[in-house]
């Protein structure tokens, strides 16, 4: 994590999406994508508008989703349509589902092989070379923090989620446009909110020495503590959505510089839990947990937090962070969302694996998550 590297390319602005989607296209060469969508029927109105944007000299392809994850399952269908429609790059366009998506499908269709020959636990980030067709990454949602980072998280046919990293996996061109996330219902609003205030306390905390990703973390609290209750509350308040867009772009950069025991948990729980989660919503109900186990390693930068939240000094962060579900009405316990007890010990065993347990600023082993999951469950 001693690599400090802000290369991608982004547009960020109110209705800058169809300007910038012409311009890159053509700069990339790309005529033929593949678009990667996750919207869903509720959020048609999003995607028409992307199709309906796209230049006459472009001939596009849409593969949709339906999962709350990126899958290998799905990773090898849209790789078939990819090559069957002769395709030359890819879109990933809405959470991130959709965006780890289309990185995983450009690095099958360049690379070949199953996909976990390249996961970082198997020793595949060396094997990922320079030769993926260009990504463009368009998120919809403010939070999933994937569209600037070079790991895409996928759940394998046999079982768990890996994290394939590289910076060839990092898309070539983000594009934000805070009007995309309009129409965005509340629940997924609060929980890609808490997604982005994750990424960002997380990093703030972590182990690596980054001063750039510090500051950007920090400003993303900032962002996001003043704005994610009016942006569940209103979704029409163009500003709140401006700024959790800007919120959760902070904290994909930042997290360069490393995450820690939430997402370490999250990501195995994403991958052991039939069917699925809700990743933010996940992230908000451990994260108080995980500020508790950490606060021994980290009390000083909990106090700097906690002044960006204006809190008291005599008032506990992670208490504040719970106060802050509640109140955006997230699920309390992971019980809530499907978790079984019998999912915690092998959720708790990746997560010691994970690679953003390296940088949790307090050691943890499996036993340790196990603990923490069984108190959240």
């Amino acid at each position: 994590m001693s690599l400090i590297s802000y290369v991608t390319k982004i547009h960020f602005a109110e209705n800058v999406l169809e300007d910038a989607l012409e311009g890159e296209l053509e700069l990339l060469g790309i005529t033929r994508p593949l678009v990667v969508s996750d919207n869903g029927e509720r959020r048609r109105g999003v995607l028409e508008r992307l199709v309906h944007g796209m230049p006459r000299w472009v001939d596009a392809t849409l593969y949709e989703t339906s999962a709350c994850r990126a899958t290998e399952e799905a990773c090898s269908e849209a790789a078939a349509l990819y090559a069957e429609a002769g395709a030359d790059g890819l879109i990933g366009f809405g959470g991130a589902a959709a965006i780890n998506l289309a990185k995983a499908i450009g690095l099958r269709v360049s690379h070949g092989g199953p996909l976990r020959h390249y996961a970082g636990m198997e020793g595949g980030r060396p094997r990922i070379r320079d030769v993926n067709p260009p990504v463009i990454a368009i998120p919809t949602i403010a939070g999933s923090c994937s569209e600037t980072v070079g790991v895409a998280v996928v759940s394998l046919a046999d079982g768990p989620n890996v994290s394939l990293v590289s910076p060839y996996l990092t898309p070539r061109v983000v594009i934000c446009d805070p009007t995309l996330t309009l129409d965005l219902p509340a629940t997924q609003t609060a929980g890609a909110g808490m997604d982005a205030l994750t990424h960002c306390m997380e990093t703030y905390i972590a182990t690596a020495y980054n001063p750039p990703a510090d500051g950007i973390a920090r400003d993303g609290l900032r962002r996001a503590i003043g704005h994610l209750e009016r942006a569940v509350a209103d979704g029409n308040d163009l500003a709140a959505r401006r700024e959790m867009m800007a919120a959760a772009l902070n904290g994909a950069l930042a997290s360069q510089k490393g995450l820690g025991g939430v997402h370490a948990m999250s990501h195995a729980l994403g991958g052991v839990v039939a069917g699925g989660l809700d990743h933010g919503a996940v992230n908000a109900v451990l994260l108080p947990y995980v500020l508790a186990f950490n606060a021994p390693a980290v009390a000083s930068r909990y106090e700097e937090i906690k002044r960006e939240f204006s809190l008291p000094a005599g008032v506990d962060l992670a208490d504040a962070i719970s106060r802050l579900r509640e109140r955006i009405a997230l699920p309390a316990s992971l019980r809530e969302m499907g978790v079984a007890r019998g999912d915690l010990e092998q959720a708790a065993t990746l997560a010691a694996s994970d690679y953003a347990n390296r940088t949790n600023p307090r050691h943890a082993d499996a036993d340790d998550y196990f603990t923490l999951l069984e108190a959240a469950l």
